[in-house]
C-alpha cells in the first residue's frame, strides 16, 4: 500500500466528520433562534376553540308523555341545553320547549373512566302521546362560554290512554276518563269494515267519522264522562279523546246486542216471556239500567238462533233481573248475558242447567254482577251437546255455590272446545270454581280476584280430565277462606301440570297440601291490601305498594 494514499484517505474522513458537525451545529443554532423567537405561535381560529360534542345521545325509552334520553358527559361542561321540536323529523321548525340540566345535578348511570365515556340518563315529561319530537342537545361551560355543537335524534312517543272505562249498551255507550287528565273533546267513528292482517291497525280499520266532534262541557271534563246514544246494536265503533291537537286515548268497543235481527225494548214489570215467545232469529232483549225485572223461569223458545239479553248501565247502575233459571227449547248459535244484575231467587239449583240436546253452541257472561245461586252458573250433563266455547268475562260473582258443585259443573258433554274465566271478581264461591269431568281443548282462569271469608272451598279446581292446554297465570287469591285450607287441585297429579306462575297469595290465604305451584306469597294480609275486601271493594290500598299492580287480578281494581 502506498503510504501517502493512506494518509490522503485518512485526512479526507476527518474532514466530512467536520462537515457533518458544523452543519448540525448550524441547524440546532437555528432552531434556537425559531424557537426564541416564537415564530410558529399562531392565533387559534376562535370558532374551533369549543367543547367536543357528546359521542353519545339516544332515546332509550319512549312512554305516551315522556321519553328518557341518554347521553354521554362532556369534558368541561357546566350544562347541557336541550331543544324539543314537535310533529317535524329533525328540522326543529316547531320548538315546543327547552331544559337545562346542570353537571351538578347528574348522577351516573354508567360511570366511566372519563366524563366522555360516562353514560347519563334524563327523563323528559310533558310530551304529547302519538307524536313524533326532535331534540337536539349541546353541551356549554357557563365559566368561559365555551359550548359544544348540536347532536340530535328523532323519536315518536305511543299511544296514550287516558279512558279509563267504556261501558257500552245496545244503542249507547258511556266513555269515562281520568279527571286528573286535560280533554277537549272526542271524537267518535263507526268501524265499517276490517281490513287485512298484514296492515297496521288503523289501515286495518274503515271509518265513517261524525261529522262534528263530542266538544266537552265544563260538567263533563268535571266527571270525566260522556255519554253518547242513538247507536245502532251490535257495531263497531271507535272513539278518539283530545286535548286540542293531542290525541290522548283510543277505544274501539263493540254495542251490546246484535246488529241483526229483532231488538225488543223491555219495559220494567213486563212479561219477558211474552215477548220472546214466538221469535225466530237474532233476538236482543234490552233492558234499562236502574230499573227492576222479575221473570222466574227464563223460557228461551225454539226457533231463536241467537238471544242477547243485553243491559244498558244508567248512572252507574245495571238493570236488575231476579229469576229462577234459564230454560232452552231448541238449540242457539249463541246464547250472550251482557251487563245485567242477575239475581237468583234460589228456587232452582243452576241458573244455566243443559241435561239434553237444548243450550247454545257457545254461552257467555259479560259485564255482569251474579248472585245468590245455591249451586253452578253453569251445569252440563248430556252427551247430546256439544259446546264450543263457555265465556265468563269482566263479572262480579257473588254467593255461588255455597251449597255444592262450584261455579262452573261440567259433569257430561259430547264435546267441549274452550272455558275463558277472565277478568272477573269471585267473592265468597263454594265447592270449587269448577268442576271438569269431560275432555276440554282449552281452559284459561286468568286476571281475576278471588277471595272467601264466609265460606270454605276445599279446592279451587276439580279437572278429572287433564286439559289439552291449561292457563291460570295473573290471578290474586285472598281473604282467610273461612279458617279453611285450600288445595290447588282434587290431584297430586295436577301438579304435574298445573302452574300458578304470575298469581298471587296474600299473606292470610291458607294452603292445603296441594300447593298453589309457582305462585308468590305476599307478606300483607287481603285487608292491608285492599280497601275493603269483605264487602267486595277491592280497590288498592293509597300507598300500598303492589307489583301486581296493573297485571294481576281484576282490572276493574287497577290503579295504573
Amino acid at each position: 500500500m502506498d503510504i501517502n494514499s493512506s494518509v490522503y484517505n485518512k485526512d479526507r474522513f476527518n474532514m466530512k466528520i467536520r462537515n457533518i458537525y458544523y452543519v448540525i451545529t448550524g441547524l440546532l443554532l437555528v432552531l434556537t433562534t425559531a424557537c426564541q423567537d416564537d415564530v410558529n405561535d399562531w392565533a387559534v381560529d376562535g370558532s374551533h376553540d369549543r367543547l367536543f360534542r357528546s359521542t353519545s345521545f339516544e332515546c332509550v325509552e319512549e312512554n305516551p308523555t315522556s321519553a328518557l334520553l341518554s347521553f354521554n358527559g362532556v369534558q368541561g361542561a357546566t350544562k347541557y341545553y336541550f331543544e324539543f321540536s314537535k310533529g317535524d323529523s329533525l328540522l326543529f321548525n316547531n320548538i315546543v320547549f327547552t331544559a337545562n340540566v346542570y353537571a351538578d345535578t347528574l348522577s351516573a348511570y354508567d360511570k366511566g373512566t372519563l366524563e366522555v365515556n360516562t353514560e347519563y340518563r334524563v327523563l323528559f315529561d310533558g310530551l304529547d302521546g302519538t307524536s313524533r319530537y326532535s331534540v337536539r342537545m349541546k353541551a356549554l361551560n357557563e365559566q368561559n362560554g365555551m359550548e359544544s355543537g348540536y347532536t340530535q335524534l328523532c323519536f315518536d312517543t305511543p299511544d296514550e290512554q287516558i279512558f279509563t272505562n267504556v261501558t257500552p249498551g245496545t244503542t249507547s255507550v258511556v266513555l269515562n276518563w281520568s279527571t286528573k287528565e286535560v280533554a277537549t273533546r272526542i271524537e267518535f267513528a263507526e268501524l265499517t269494515r276490517r281490513m287485512p292482517e298484514n296492515e297496521t291497525e288503523e289501515e286495518k280499520m274503515d271509518t265513517l267519522w261524525y261529522d262534528e266532534p263530542f266538544v266537552l262541557t265544563e260538567e263533563q271534563k268535571l266527571t270525566g264522562e260522556l255519554t253518547i246514544n242513538d247507536l245502532k246494536p251490535g257495531t263497531n265503533y271507535l272513539a278518539y279523546i283530545f286535548n286540542e291537537d293531542a290525541r290522548r286515548g283510543a277505544y274501539a268497543f263493540r254495542t251490546l246486542g246484535s246488529s241483526q235481527g229483532e231488538t225488543i225494548l223491555v219495559p220494567a214489570g213486563g212479561d219477558i216471556n211474552a215477548l220472546l215467545a214466538g221469535k225466530t232469529g237474532d233476538v236482543t232483549l234490552s233492558f234499562e239500567g236502574g230499573k227492576d225485572y222479575s221473570v222466574g223461569e227464563f223460557t228461551v223458545p225454539e226457533g231463536v238462533s241467537n238471544l242477547y239479553i243485553s243491559g244498558n248501565v244508567v248512572g252507574g247502575k245495571l238493570p236488575r233481573l231476579t229469576m229462577s233459571k234459564f230454560v232452552f227449547s231448541g238449540l242457539l248459535n249463541s246464547f250472550q248475558v251482557q251487563y245485567m244484575d242477575v239475581v237468583s231467587d234460589e228456587s232452582a239449583q243452576f241458573l244455566v242447567e243443559l241435561n239434553n240436546a237444548n243450550g247454545a253452541v257457545k254461552i257467555g257472561f259479560d259485564g255482569c254482577y251474579i248472585s245468590q245461586i245455591p249451586r253452578s252458573l253453569v251445569r252440563t250433563n248430556t252427551g247430546d251437546l256439544n259446546i264450543e266455547e263457555i265465556k265468563i268475562n269482566n263479572c262480579i260473582i257473588k254467593n255461588v255455590g255455597l251449597s255444592g258443585y262450584g261455579l262452573l259443573n261440567i259433569g257430561k258433554l259430547g264435546s267441549l272446545g274452550k272455558i275463558l274465566i277472565t277478568k272477573n271478581t269471585l267473592l265468597n264461591i263454594g265447592d270449587q270454581i269448577i268442576d271438569l269431568r269431560v275432555q276440554v281443548d282449552e281452559f284459561t282462569f286468568t286476571q281475576s280476584t278471588f277471595c272467601n271469608y264466609t265460606i270454605g272451598m276445599p279446592k279451587l279446581l276439580r279437572l278429572d280430565k287433564q286439559p289439552k292446554q291449561t292457563t291460570v297465570t295473573q290471578n290474586i287469591f285472598t281473604g282467610n277462606n273461612n279458617g279453611s285450607k285450600m288445595n290447588s287441585s282434587n290431584n297430586d297429579k295436577d301438579a304435574n301440570f298445573l302452574s300458578f306462575a304470575g298469581c298471587y297469595l296474600t299473606s292470610e290465604f291458607p294452603q292445603d297440601k296441594r300447593v298453589f305451584t309457582d305462585a308468590q306469597v305476599l307478606t300483607v294480609s287481603g285487608e292491608d291490601l285492599f280497601v275493603d275486601p269483605r264487602n267486595g271493594d277491592f280497590h288498592f290500598k293509597p300507598g300500598v305498594k303492589f307489583e301486581g299492580d296493573g297485571e294481576a287480578g281484576d282490572p276493574r281494581w287497577w290503579t295504573k
